[in-house]
């Protein structure tokens, strides 16, 4: 159980929480796809809760599929209303935090995507889902969502429920889609942890920039100046941090101006880096 501390996870996990109730029990699974899935999946996470917890959600590289098994979950909005999510929902790339709200035993199941690889299961464009949440029968039949729904409630075991999604996947993932001038520019961008310009990947590309501009909006989600800075951000929190001072982490992840930092920052989580980077972090691998 986490008190005052910050739980963090790498840049090569998509789901990053801060925990707001001190008296939360949460139980977290991580599991790997099978190698005929690891090109498009990241991991699946399976979030158990037995009471009631608020999380918030730091910016994402990824899109993911969740399932909500048991108990329910709403979203805050900016307003301060709070929407119930449907049972079977999407999530694009985001840059900005959300703020959810756990039942009493929620159970949440998670198949999160490497960056780019949504489109391997649909044909719409990816940026029509950034920042948004989506319910899933966009991209497969109400009758089919259901049927998965119902297959993973029923199931207990991890393991067979992951059996279950990965053969549900093999069945829609067409890796023919695959576009490797956009995959290499990820691989670019996470390389040089978001400090990198557009020219600089366009530079030796056979097609244009703007050719290339729309095809990464399109397969990733947003553009790839917005990719970069969401990499950017995450990388903030690649390595433990203590009592560091923030100049010197604004600078590390390529802030060169600390009123941007701190503005960039409040955007993406609704706090100021004081309120986070004063703590001590638990990360988990």
């Amino acid at each position: 159980m986490l008190t005052n501390e910050i739980m963090m996870n790498r840049e090569s996990k998509n789901v990053i929480f801060f925990e707001n109730d001190r008296h939360t029990h949460q139980t977290e699974y991580r599991y790997e796809p099978c190698d005929a899935l690891k090109l498009a999946i990241r991991q699946y996470l399976i979030l158990e809760c037995k009471n009631s917890m608020v999380l918030e959600t730091l910016p994402s590289t990824s899109f993911s599929l969740n399932y909500i098994l048991r108990g329910n979950i709403h979203l805050t909005q900016n307003d301060g209303s709070t929407i119930k999510l449907p049972e079977a929902v999407s999530f694009g790339i985001t840059q900005k935090f959300f703020h959810f709200t756990f039942s009493d035993f929620a159970t949440l199941f998670v198949v999160i995507f490497n960056p780019g690889f949504a489109s391997t299961i649909t044909d719409k464009p990816l940026n029509e889902f950034f920042e948004r949440f989506i319910p899933m029968d966009e991209f497969f039949d109400n009758k089919t969502n259901l049927l998965m729904l119902e297959q993973l409630r029923h199931i207990k075991s991890h393991k067979k429920m992951i059996d279950a999604i990965e053969s549900f996947l093999t069945t829609k993932i067409a890796f023919n889609t695959i576009d490797n001038i956009i995959y290499d520019s990820i691989s670019e961008i996470k390389r040089k942890k978001g400090q990198v310009c557009i020219k600089e990947l366009t530079t030796d590309l056979p097609i244009s920039r703007d050719t290339f501009e729309k095809r990464f909006r399109h397969l990733v989600g947003t553009t790839p100046k917005k990719y970069a800075s969401i990499v950017r951000f995450r990388s903030l929190f690649e390595n433990p941090v203590e009592h560091g001072r923030l100049t010197d982490i604004a600078l590390d992840a390529g802030y060169y101006d600390q009123s941007h930092f701190i503005k960039d920052f409040k955007s993406c989580t609704g706090k100021l880096p004081s309120d986070c980077f004063n703590r001590t972090f638990s990360i988990k691998n």
